[in-house]
């Protein structure tokens, strides 16, 4: 069945919107759908043969084989083979994945790990074991859509395809995918080793959605990242020069409590695309709307300057590189050289289907065919493989949940065959054939059939999918409920669902710069250019003979005047120059590789984003003291928390709930540990995720907090009192505990308080009621039905909504429903009298309700 995310009961009824900075608004204007496009043949045959002899045979043997089963399906799994580490490559090494799906080893050898001996053994001979792939940046819901031609046109800012101004062609696309159609997008990046996205929305299942609600498929607790389409609030297509006065933009306070923010900033070529950056960089002029903050991953980035990006450095900001989608719009992309020399993290994202890549692999063949071509070979194989590794995880806010092959981290894992390309080349040079298995959370999402179909990976149930003359399994419907025919069937109208080695689609957005006239003003000093040249080797349409970077490509921008920009005036331009800052190139430059300049690379500093030279980590978790520290700044260095896991604190629920309370702590932040609160309220039936009810001592507001127990119904009793521990959430609005654990002090069943009495009003209200969410309540009555169906006011026998809620209280409607009441029917006429209502207060789908437990909550 299709897999749910652990939610609250609540939440599970129907899906909640996500707020406006979450779900993507179109990056173009949507149009309806014409279907006229071709989309090609999308069989997935049309790739051409691997590289090896000149039959396409490939004469070595290869692939991943179960050699010793485990004692259990529980006991974990050892795959051997060559790991791709954070500190290089391991020959012959082992990865050891325990049976809740973490990491518990990677190294030359893992024999000395508990439970290593029970474990089953994965040999992969002639293959690279990876960190699952991670795509920082896709617009999904837009996978209904072809790529977009448009002949040599290019562009100089967002705003001219989208809207079709200042003289440019407009380019239309439509949201909206079909859940097939988004799902068959996600099967395409695991298809090509991906496990995680941030892809402004997403399904249930296959790929990990870090920007919306995180995927609970395992224990992990970390906030979602907010994707940021338009953070200038421009969607209507402003453009400005002068002055920074955008109504309605995002504030830096805005974003203080974001674990990761992704804004799109800079898209295009011209003065108006430089002019964003310069108004959400200014620290000294307006603080206030200063976005370059360590949670922050620009998106695009194209229309920079070296002070620019020198306060992306200073500030530990991100650059998310989408090449093929800027080099097929605008004919220029991001300046990652200068970005490198300036110490930016910089990872790939596939942008979306109309201009970008339809898989991870294509996104990285245009990256590192820039990087040849155009960047002279600056960017090494290994610095490619961490841009959708651990660079890209950092940039997302779950750099120290995956991205990695670390002890602690999530079992995000992609095996690549090695028998023609070795080492990271193995996973740059894939196509699906290569793919020998993906697993999310140590759990198979694609691989070869005969692999998947052993007990010890449980994929039998996987749908079988020929790919390039192999037999492969993909597991769509035991994964998501969707059939892999439904999928592939909706997903090939728009794109192949594969590309097999060294092939490209039918139709792909151009990864070659080119430029001709602009035509968005009069810049008489940009240069056009069609490729590379002779006499210009970089083919930036400047000669080689004047090019104050001729092996870098770096054309005069219409932003940009009359000279390819030079900061420190020293004739090397800034393209190239290892210290663009700074007259001549004496200084020590800095590196992508090292975010911190601590002088540890990223992959393997335990706090990449603050200095620690001597990496001090007192509780071996493998976080550094320095970065090891809890939600109010105190040390974490006495408590393990590997991985995703949060320091523990002992805890109130009102320093939960209430953030004016002492010690507040916000969600996504901490481990709560809750002593002697009492259970007030129970989910063990009916649909959702199964739960309880605790508050404090007291029948007050804030006291009161749901504990989440998805797929195990709770052992308590109202009235218990109970110690808990868990995650502390906010899912759709609604504050939890996840992933707890508790023990029963007190298994006596009458509460030492009684509960709050509120009015309805009070309760409903929009600034008073969330004070009262998780505490157990009453309505004093009497209180009489006002609607038998509240998602039926007018009781229209054309409406057949009915989520089994009812409203109470003349002139308020305070809705009543059966979330802990299983039996409770709203089929109570109108004017109905209660004496009075009493249940659990809660927030869910935008409106405050109350859920009785019993029929003693409701007495006539």
């Amino acid at each position: 069945m299709k897999r749910t995310p652990f939610l609250p009961a609540i939440a599970l009824l129907l899906f909640a919107a996500c707020s406006d900075r979450v779900v993507d608004r179109n990056p173009g204007d949507s149009v309806p759908n014409d279907g006229t496009d071709d989309p090609g043949n999308g069989d997935g045959t049309d790739g051409g043969t691997r590289d090896g002899d000149s039959d396409g045979n490939v004469d070595t043997a290869g692939g991943c084989e179960v050699t010793k089963p485990g004692t259990s399906q529980s006991s974990g799994k050892v795959f051997r083979g060559t790991l791709l580490l954070p500190d290089g490559i391991v020959d012959d090494g082992e990865l050891f994945v325990d049976g809740k799906g973490r990491i518990a080893c990677a190294a030359a050898n893992c024999a000395s790990a508990p439970d290593y001996a029970n474990a089953a053994r994965i040999t992969c001979t002639n293959a690279v074991i990876s960190p699952g792939l991670v795509n920082t940046h896709d617009h999904i819901t837009f996978a209904n859509n072809k790529p977009k031609t448009h002949g040599n046109e290019r562009y100089e800012h967002r705003h001219d395809w989208r809207k079709g101004i200042r003289n440019h062609t407009k380019i239309s696309t439509i949201g909206g995918a079909k859940a097939e159609a988004v799902l068959a997008a996600e099967l395409r990046f695991v298809m090509s080793g991906a496990t995680a996205t941030a892809s402004s929305g997403g399904e249930s299942g296959l790929l990990r959605n870090v920007d919306v609600v995180p995927d609970r498929e395992y224990p992990m607790t970390i906030q979602a990242a907010t994707f940021d389409t338009f953070p200038l609030n421009d969607s209507a297509g402003t453009l400005k020069t002068a002055d920074c006065n955008y109504t309605g933009r995002v504030s830096a306070n805005g974003i203080s409590n974001d674990n990761a923010y992704l804004p799109h900033i800079s898209e295009g070529i011209d003065p108006e695309a430089h002019n964003e950056i310069l108004c959400q960089s200014d620290n000294v002029g307006d603080a206030a709307h200063d976005l370059m903050k360590r949670q922050t991953a620009v998106i695009h980035g194209i229309a920079v300057t070296a002070s620019d990006v020198q306060k992306m450095h200073a500030n530990n900001v991100s650059l998310i590189w989408s090449p093929r989608s800027n080099i097929d719009l605008y004919g220029n992309t991001a300046a990652v050289v200068m970005y490198d020399n300036l110490g930016v993290n910089i990872a790939l994202g596939t942008d979306w289907l109309p201009s970008g890549s339809m898989n991870m692999q294509r996104e990285l063949a245009c990256a590192d065919s820039l990087n040849q071509h155009y960047f002279a070979r600056h960017f090494t194989d290994k610095q490619l493989w961490e841009m959708v590794t651990v660079n890209a995880a950092m940039a997302v806010g779950y750099g120290h949940a995956f991205g990695k092959l670390a002890p602690g981290y999530v079992a995000d894992v992609a095996i690549f065959d090695a028998r023609v390309s070795k080492g990271y080349r193995a996973v740059l040079d894939a196509g699906a054939e290569d793919v020998l298995l993906v697993m999310r959370a140590g759990r198979p999402l694609y691989g070869d059939a005969t692999l998947l179909a052993t007990d010890t990976l449980g994929g039998g149930d996987c749908e079988d999918l020929p790919v390039c003359g192999a037999t492969k399994k993909a597991c769509v419907k035991s994964d998501t409920g969707i059939a892999l025919d439904a999928v592939r069937t909706e997903g090939e109208k728009w794109a192949p669902l594969f590309l097999c080695r060294g092939a490209a689609p039918p139709v792909e957005p151009s990864c070659t710069p080119s430029r001709s006239a602009t035509l968005s003003g009069d810049y008489p000093n940009a240069t056009n250019y069609a490729g590379i040249i002779t006499g210009d080797k970089d083919g930036d349409g400047v000669p080689d003979a004047v090019d104050n970077c001729p092996t870098i490509f770096n054309p005069i921008r219409p932003m940009d005047g009359a000279t390819q920009p030079d900061s420190d005036g020293d004739g090397i331009g800034d393209a190239c120059d290892k210290c663009p800052l700074a007259t001549g190139e004496t200084c020590t430059p800095m590196s992508e590789d090292d975010a911190d300049g601590d002088g540890v690379p990223n992959a393997i500093d335990n706090c990449p984003k603050d200095p620690n030279p001597a990496q001090t980590d007192a509780d071996k978790d493998g976080k550094g003291s320095v970065c090891d520290v809890a939600f109010d700044g105190s040390p974490c260095d006495d408590f393990a928390n590997p991985g995703p896991a949060f320091c523990a604190r002992p805890l109130t629920i009102e320093a939960l709930r209430n953030p004016a309370a002492p010690g507040h702590a916000g969600p996504f932040r901490v481990h709560a540990r809750l002593s002697d609160v009492y259970v007030t309220g129970v989910k063990a039936k009916g649909s959702g995720v199964f739960g309880f009810f605790v508050q404090a001592n007291s029948a007050a507001p804030f006291q009161g907090i749901f504990v989440a127990t998805p797929g195990t119904v709770p052992n308590v009793k109202v009235g218990n009192r109970v110690d808990v521990e868990g995650d502390y959430e906010e899912i759709y609005s609604m504050s939890q505990l996840s992933f707890p654990s508790w023990t029963i002090k007190d298994t006596g069943t009458t509460l030492p308080f009684g509960p709050l009495d509120v009015d309805a009003a009070t309760a409903k209200s929009a600034t008073n009621g969330e004070k009262f969410e998780g505490v157990l309540c009453r309505i004093p009555g009497p209180v009489q039905v006002t609607q038998m169906n509240a998602d039926n006011p007018t009781a229209d026998p054309a409406v057949t909504t009915n989520f089994g809620e009812l409203a109470i209280a003349n002139g308020v409607n305070f809705r009543v429903g059966p979330n802990l009441f299983s039996t409770f029917k709203n089929n109570y006429p109108v004017g109905t009298t209660f004496q009075s209502v009493t249940g659990i207060c809660a927030y869910t789908f935008s409106n405050r309700k109350i859920w009785p437990r019993d029929a003693n909550d409701i007495p006539q």
